[in-house]
């Protein structure tokens, strides 16, 4: 035999998917039954919470004999729920249920299931600034169907509503992945340093990068030290492929000793250390490879060698820097003007015909120094009679290269301005990008360590947008 509280009534009553004679039998039913008066309440309940998270105002009933509410700009959570009050909430009024609209239920204890308390594992990287949301558990990325699509225990998150604990109910929703609902409450939290995270994990979360560390670096000014933070920023500087910054934010979430975090914060940075230090070995092996092909006695491939442009173009640099007559700079033109061809433009082209015009009889030695810079033969002292040389002898491209191999323009600030004074002066947008690494590495090295980050965001950008013809990843 059916009843009334079976086959999910309750939901089909405030949908209004039974048949008018099957409503009036679920009407009569409600007034005795306690379960389906308490579904009811729940119902309403959502909806007075999607309302308030999303800028509405709850719905006001004048008087238990209005047939339909009057509403003031409501925004439902879900569409389906908009039905709720034109079938419920006559029969609420009628039932005694209208407190609903005007406080909810005495104080209660907050279940922990609100934060998903029985978790053994977490299923985003995140950290959330809310003390229930942020305990330590070991990381397991959320696949298919998850706790993460558990409906919220209703009226705990009305008492936490009740006690204005807006951070605490948006924790809640963006632990099952509701990010909606949780920006939204998030906006009725008072400014601080908590909020600001929060908010930047809801950025994350939607791949809004720039926005995210914008937001980091807001709470970090306000607490120095606020670990939610630290650990987020790392995450974003991640996502955005500067390794080394990564690693550095998380070596400062260790450096404060949380239980579990600190451990993990310090095991991520050295496996994105490894992970860099592995790609700089790859890709200087490769640039050295193409550069010792574009120099050697042996036939090369131009089609080849272009079929990895990024490589070949720091090769191509390399080359040109390094021969020593105007005939093997000219050897170089085809691969510049097959590089071109992908990137567009003729910058190679200009360079390599540019240097095709220079003295080689107080080039060569000049290059000849640089290539024992590229090789590692020189030593510290040789590499500095190099750099003062190359500054005096007008062979700019040569000077900029070594500066940038040496690192030098971190530490000297006349050797800065050559740099950028170089680069300004040439058409090649890559050229622009090292300059302007030189100078955030500076920065760095300062302490302005907000700043440089979010110049390196930048520049990351800048250069992603140029297309697959430059070397981002030098960037680090």
């Amino acid at each position: 035999m059916t009843t009334p509280c079976t086959n999910n009534r309750l939901h089909l009553f405030v949908d209004g998917e039974l048949s008018a004679t099957e409503a009036e039998a679920f009407r009569q039913h409600l007034t005795r039954c306690a379960e389906c008066e308490s579904g009811l309440r729940d119902l309403l309940q959502l909806e007075l919470l999607a309302a308030r998270a999303l800028g509405g105002a709850a719905p006001v009933a004048e008087s238990p004999d209005v047939v339909e509410p009057v509403t003031a700009k409501v925004v439902p959570l879900r569409a389906r729920l908009q039905k709720v009050y034109r079938t419920a909430l006559p029969l609420a009024m009628a039932a005694g249920l209208a407190t609903v609209f005007i406080r909810f239920q005495a104080p209660v204890e907050i279940p922990g299931e609100v934060w998903l308390s029985s978790a053994d594992s977490r299923t985003f990287e995140a950290r959330l600034s809310h003390p229930k949301a942020d305990r330590f558990l070991p990381y397991s990325p959320m696949r298919g169907t998850s706790q993460a699509t558990e409906m919220l225990p209703l009226r705990p998150l009305a008492e936490l509503e009740e006690r204005h604990d807006f951070r605490g109910i948006a924790a809640a929703y963006a632990l099952r992945g509701d990010w909606q609902q949780a920006e939204a409450f998030l906006g009725r939290e008072p400014e601080s340093a908590d909020k600001a995270n929060d908010q930047a994990v809801v950025a994350l979360s939607r791949q809004r990068y720039e926005e995210a560390l914008g937001l980091l670096t807001s709470a970090l000014r306000q607490n120095p030290n606020h670990a939610q933070a630290l650990w987020n920023r790392a995450l974003v500087l991640r996502e955005r492929d500067l390794l080394d910054r990564a690693a550095a934010s998380f070596d400062t979430v260790a450096s404060l000793g949380e239980e579990g975090w600190s451990a993990e914060a310090r095991r991520m940075a050295a496996e994105l250390r490894t992970q860099l230090a592995e790609e700089r070995v790859r890709w200087r092996r490769q640039v050295t490879d193409a550069w010792l092909t574009l120099t050697g006695d042996a036939p090369w491939d131009v089609k080849q060698l272009a079929q990895r442009p990024v490589v070949a173009r720091a090769a191509l640099y390399e080359a040109v820097r390094t021969v020593t007559s105007k005939e093997d700079v000219e050897a170089l033109l085809p691969l510049a003007k097959e590089l071109d061809t992908l990137g567009g433009g003729s910058v190679l082209q200009e360079y390599v015909r540019q240097v095709a015009t220079k003295d080689f009889a107080a080039r060569a030695p000049l290059a000849q120094g640089y290539a024992g810079l590229l090789r590692e033969r020189e030593t510290k002292k040789d590499a500095t009679a190099l750099l003062e040389s190359l500054r005096r002898s007008g062979e700019r491209d040569i000077y900029f290269g070594a500066l940038v191999h040496t690192g030098s323009a971190v530490v000297d600030a006349t050797a800065l301005s050559a740099l950028r004074g170089f680069a300004e002066g040439t058409p090649d947008p890559w050229l622009h990008l090292l300059a302007e690494r030189e100078g955030i590495r500076r920065e760095l090295a300062a302490g302005h360590t907000a700043l440089a980050e979010k110049q390196l965001m930048d520049a990351m950008l800048t250069c992603n947008g140029l297309g697959n013809i430059v070397p981002c990843m030098e960037l680090n």
